[in-house]
């Protein structure tokens, strides 16, 4: 008789499944886990709906766990000190760790951080590998939703589905993260696009939506668009975009359409572009990652069209133009000084 059988968080036993989806976790939670993994972990999700829903309750049971780390660690921080201790002087068994209820620690509570929002970027967070949608580094995709309403996602992108609240709201999608660019017609469903803070209602013509971190830029390319948020309804002509994020709704202010688009044509623009913010479009498409350790380097600035299937060049001309220096290392990360 096995006694060691494990249990699911509804008091079932777990499946061959929910034991898999848990070693992902504690995978992505370890600290060694790089880009490879986050390919073989959207490959597994990939393979029927009952690996995404194994991954989403393991994900949730971490969700949990963290929640319930955060209430001990304020009740007993003498035990959270001590704990974190134990932790790394002693060790501890990542498997005992699950079971048990481990996250009682700063060490648990930090690592369910970091699969949440993973560093540098090296892996999708939990809520991207949970999307309906989602493309990967240099992957462009579109999804039609209805007739004459369709979303092209760019890449590194994630969006899920939601109900509606009737059929005279149509469609409603969430963006978890990166851009996407929606067209509706003029005989389509209304659509919603939540994002932080707030939702964007396309009209007929084209918006694109694209989310950094907690804050998000709609940008209207064709037609009209209302932003609705706590401060009221915003509505948006061609050609102008408008931030969103914890602070609020910022100034609509005027786009060049062109650039916006450039990425639905497989380029990347930059124009006067400070380097710092060329770097951060540079990662969105780019395997590994590209980190300026040079404040004065961050401060030039960057003008030209680069092929999103080509972006080593961008780094070539940045070495050149502004004599940087640049050191390759393993996984694609490259140091710019």
């Amino acid at each position: 008789m096995n006694v060691n059988m494990a249990f699911n968080s509804s008091g079932e036993p777990a499946s061959s499944l929910d034991e898999e989806a848990r070693a992902w976790v504690h995978r992505l939670q370890s600290g060694q886990a790089r880009g490879r993994d986050a390919r073989l972990l959207s490959d597994w999700c990939a393979r029927s709906a009952a690996h995404r829903e194994a991954f989403a309750r393991a994900r949730q049971e971490w969700h949990d766990i963290a929640a319930v780390a955060r209430t001990h660690d304020r009740l007993f921080p003498e035990r959270r000190r001590r704990g974190a201790a134990v932790a790394v002087t002693a060790g501890v068994d990542p498997r005992r760790r699950w079971l048990l209820g481990a996250g009682m620690s700063a060490v648990g509570a930090a690592v369910v951080v970091a699969a949440v929002r993973p560093p540098l970027g090296l892996w999708p967070s939990w809520g991207e590998f949970a999307a309906d949608y989602r493309t990967g580094i240099g992957e462009q995709s579109r999804v039609a939703l209805a007739d004459a309403l369709d979303v092209t996602l760019n890449t590194r992108t994630s969006l899920s589905l939601r109900p509606a609240g009737g059929a005279e709201e149509g469609r409603r999608i969430q963006l978890i993260a990166g851009e996407i660019a929606v067209r509706r017609g003029p005989d389509a469903l209304p659509l919603t696009v939540d994002i932080e803070g707030a939702q964007v209602l396309p009209g007929v013509g084209s918006v694109a939506v694209r989310r950094m971190a907690e804050r998000c830029v709609v940008t209207c390319t064709e037609g009209a668009a209302v932003v609705l948020s706590e401060a009221g309804r915003l509505a948006l002509r061609a050609g102008e975009r408008v931030d969103v994020g914890a602070g609020g709704v910022g100034a609509v202010s005027a786009v060049d359409v062109a650039q916006a688009l450039a990425w639905r044509r497989g380029v990347v623009a930059f124009s006067n572009t400070p380097l710092s913010e060329a770097v951060e479009e540079i990662n969105r498409y780019r395997a590994g990652r590209v980190v300026l350790t040079s404040n004065a380097l961050a401060r030039h600035r960057l003008s030209g069209h680069f092929r999103i299937d080509a972006l080593d060049e961008a780094i070539g001309q940045i070495e050149v133009l502004f004599g940087a220096r640049v050191t390759r290392l393993p996984a694609g990360l490259v140091m710019l000084g």
